[in-house]
């Protein structure tokens, strides 16, 4: 498979993988905006799973897997996280965002990811021992296949963001949040800064 050629799979590795640090603001201003809203909030830990509208259970489950991996945060300083919480917000404010074709080809991928360590492990990702897991996604993460290191590096920034994205994690960093929200500043998008 090649990422040139222009499958709904490959679109969606190549948005995941060009997420950027204006990217990733960009997505937290959305999310804490669903949070305002009450569409993500840190009263939802306690709450029912959420009905996630882009994604199945089984879909689901990858994510919280990548998750357990990538966000060993018990036992640190920072916030824990929970599968509804960090679901529902990866649900509401990054894929359900996503035209549907691309949305299709991160589903694609999500299948091709989790049976990738069947033929030498002889289990799906989500049925792997944590230090296997992490092995895996390294692995793929440093691979010369293209697909493997865009998806490894994709799902990671999807579950990532989806945890920073949450206004509860940002405590054990003492940060308040952003500081055009703090100081009333109007978004210019991407205006070009002056020249004088």
């Amino acid at each position: 498979m090649h990422l040139d050629t222009p499958s709904p799979l490959n679109q969606a590795l190549q948005i995941v993988g060009r997420l950027s640090r204006r990217d990733f603001m960009a997505f937290a201003g959305a999310a804490v905006g669903l949070a305002a809203g009450g569409a993500v909030s840190v009263a939802q830990a306690q709450a029912p799973a959420p009905a996630l509208k882009s994604i199945n259970a089984a879909e689901a489950d990858i994510f919280r897997r990548v998750a357990e991996v990538v966000l060993p945060v018990g036992g640190s300083p920072l916030a824990p996280w929970t599968p509804e919480v960090l679901l529902g917000t990866l649900d509401a404010a990054l894929l359900g965002t996503m035209a549907p074709h691309v949305l299709a080809g991160l589903k694609g991928g999500l299948q091709y990811f989790n049976e990738g360590p069947v033929v030498q492990h002889g289990k799906r990702f989500t049925a792997l021992d944590d230090a296997t897991a992490t092995a895996f996604m390294d692995a793929w993460g440093d691979s010369k296949e293209v697909p493997h290191r865009a998806l490894a590096s994709g799902l990671k920034k999807l579950v990532q963001l989806s945890y920073w994205a949450n206004p509860a994690s940002w405590a054990p960093l003492e940060y308040d949040g952003p500081i055009s929200q703090r100081n009333g500043l109007k978004s210019l998008g991407n205006a070009p800064l002056p020249t004088r």
